[in-house]
């Protein structure tokens, strides 16, 4: 099929133990029933993934996939996905970036790319038009993310050329080691970087000097300018989110008394004012970077001036990385956030993930499990910024205590035994972020189902607070549609932020995405959808990660949350005392909106037809009659 507009229409394949370099059409299919980006990936692991292949074993596939507005004049269209079976979870690993890397992808005339196999020697790919090669890395293996990006971009006499790398942390598999795009941008969360590095795959260079070609210029226009107007006239997108970016979570979270804080002991944490937006802004603060066609750009390039992190810079961090650098070990020393933010994007390690576990080891030497015989030394008291920094480089190259560390906040609990896994705070083997699930129970109920597990991004509302106040079952609806909602930017190649994250309220949202988003994709492709149709396709995504998880053992049984949360009460703050006290009811309530199975978690063939999923269904039937009857 040739497509109108949107699709660059090809599919380029990469068999790294053979050596090998294919092109095939996209597949009508994929575009009809997944638009794109994350629908793309999701279908195919569901199609290539069985039990049995391993996250670092040849089999798994590593997939990137564009949107249909990735690369256009669409505000913020600057998102794809990479996902391959996670080494950090063993279920569904995707992730999710923006920079310039995947519109130089489509526009140089592809639209997922899929990596297979093993390289016996470091290679990277070269993507440069229609001309795609696989060349010698050996000179790149063991660099960081920046010194590789400077000697390829030298080797390709190239200064403008898009890279996507692994540092040191994908190359010795971290298990939630990411793959780093223009420098600072981390694909992260779900290890995609350690199966990269597996692969013995360094790098992925693109150059692409083709349009992506649109079929209504003018209409698509009008569209992108009706976006335009909208964002222009929201606060939020306009003022805060370049100021501040994430950052105005920290006071907000501290002051409802849900911020991580000393590995979720607590929600508050004392010296907020010393790490929050305000005072990261005032002391490091240089400019705004912008992605691909963002209007109001969040990136924030941050220096420290003086003191002993003096030259440390990164672009960031946001509040994620402040929480997990800071409020989560207790740190109050804001350079030295900045430092190991930028540490994880040298070594290619997810910010969350890695202060997620540092702070895990830090209560584990409190308790006592871990001692400085253990550490080699190293005291990993509360606060101790410089431990933390150390930690990071052990994490990276794998060294002491770090190699452990590095196996995953599950795995590392395991192997270290004597009730560690008490303090592992962590849901299918991927660390909670931010918000405590005590603070808003309804809300953050979305760690235990998530489909990547602990995750804040597949869900996300502006009617946060007016959850707990409902009655389950229409909780649960409501968790649903904004479900729904969060997918659409993932299908499209749009960035979350101006098109979700970062509104003056529920109303503008349902403008973008309901009316603005489909517009946009039907002027970009010719092919007329309108909301229902979209809502459609984002449940079915949906569902198919579901199925996916399924086929790899997910159940009922780990669609939970760590102990803390349902049985330690938060000791201070306005929700002092609160317990997370509604898995139970609420699990049933999701499964049945979603129409799954309530005993297992598995869903349903009516659902499952009604989405257009009948061979999902004839695969999963046998599931249900054998643990349901």
């Amino acid at each position: 099929m040739e497509f109108k507009g949107g699709y660059a229409g090809q599919i380029l394949k990469v068999d790294l133990t053979e050596g090998k370099i294919s092109k095939e059409p996209l597949r009508e299919d994929l575009v009809a029933r997944y638009i794109g980006g994350r629908g793309f990936t999701s279908r195919l692991l569901y199609e290539e993934l069985k039990p049995e292949i391993e996250p670092f074993s040849l089999e798994n596939p590593l997939i990137f996939a564009t949107g249909p507005l990735t690369g256009t004049l669409a505000p913020s269209s600057c998102r794809y996905l990479i996902a391959a079976r996670s080494p950090l979870t063993g279920v569904l690993g995707d992730s999710n970036s923006g920079g310039h890397w995947g519109p130089e992808l489509k526009r140089a005339g592809y639209d997922i790319l899929i990596v297979r196999g093993q390289s016996p020697k470091p290679v990277y790919l070269w993507i440069d038009d229609d001309h795609v090669e696989i060349k010698n890395a050996a000179h790149l293996w063991g660099k960081d993310v920046r010194e590789t990006d400077r000697i390829i971009k030298e080797d390709l006499k190239d200064s403008q050329v898009q890279i996507a790398i692994i540092g040191q942390g994908g190359e010795n598999r971290v298990a939630f080691a990411g793959i780093v795009v223009n420098l600072d941008h981390l694909c992260g969360r779900t290890g995609m970087g350690a199966v990269m590095g597996s692969k013995k795959l360094k790098a992925v260079a693109v150059r692409g000097t083709k349009e992506v070609p649109i079929h209504q210029h003018q209409r698509f226009v009008k569209t992108v300018n009706e976006m335009m107007e909208l964002l222009k006239n929201d606060p939020q997108s306009a003022i805060t989110l370049p100021k501040y970016g994430t950052t105005y979570l920290v006071d907000h979270h501290n002051t409802i008394g849900g911020m991580a804080t000393r590995n979720w002991q607590t929600g508050v944490f004392d010296k907020v004012e010393m790490i929050n937006g305000d005072a990261v802004r005032r002391q490091f603060f240089i400019r705004n970077i912008a992605c691909w066609a963002c209007p109001y750009p969040c990136d924030r390039y941050s220096l420290v001036r003086d003191g002993e992190y003096k030259g440390s810079h990164c672009v960031g961090p946001e509040y994620f990385t402040i929480v997990s650098f800071g409020s989560k070990p207790a740190v109050s020393n804001a350079a030295s956030i900045i430092r190991a933010n930028e540490l994880c994007n040298m070594y290619g390690l997810d910010t969350a993930s890695t202060g997620a576990i540092i702070a895990f080891a830090m209560e584990c030497y409190e308790k006592g499990i871990l001692t400085q015989k253990e550490t080699e030394g190293l005291d990993l008291g509360w606060g101790n910024h410089h431990s933390m920094l150390e930690l990071v480089d052990m994490i990276a190259f794998r060294k002491g205590i770090g190699d452990i560390l590095a196996s995953g906040i599950k795995y590392a609990a395991a192997k270290l035994g004597r009730n560690a896994e008490r303090y592992a705070i962590h849901v299918k083997g991927m660390g909670a972020v931010t918000l405590d699930p005590r603070a808003l129970k309804v809300y953050n109920f979305r760690y235990a189902v998530a489909s990547r597990g602990a995750d804040h991004l597949r869900i996300s509302t502006p009617a946060a607070y007016q959850l707990d106040q409902m009655p389950i079952p229409e909780a649960a609806k409501n968790l649903k549609f904004w479900q729904d909602v969060v997918a659409i930017p993932d299908l499209l190649g749009l960035c979350k932020f101006p098109w979700n994250f970062f509104s003056s309220g529920q109303d503008v949202i349902k403008r973008k995405l309901l009316k603005i988003a489909p517009e946009l994709y039907s002027a970009a492709t010719g092919i007329e959808l309108d909301q229902d149709a979209l809502f459609l396709v984002a449940e079915r995504t949906a569902t198919t990660e579901r199925a996916l998880n399924v086929k790899l053992g997910v159940r009922r049984r780990d669609d939970t949350l760590p102990r803390r949360f349902l049985e330690e009460p938060l000791p201070e703050g306005p929700k002092k005392g609160q317990v997370h006290d509604i898995l139970e009811p609420l699990t049933d309530a999701w499964y049945e909106v979603h129409g799954w199975d309530v005993k297992t978690g598995i869903p349903r063939r009516e659902r499952l037809e009604k989405l257009g999923l009948r061979e999902v269904a004839d695969e999963l039937e046998p599931m249900i009659k054998k643990e349901v009857g």
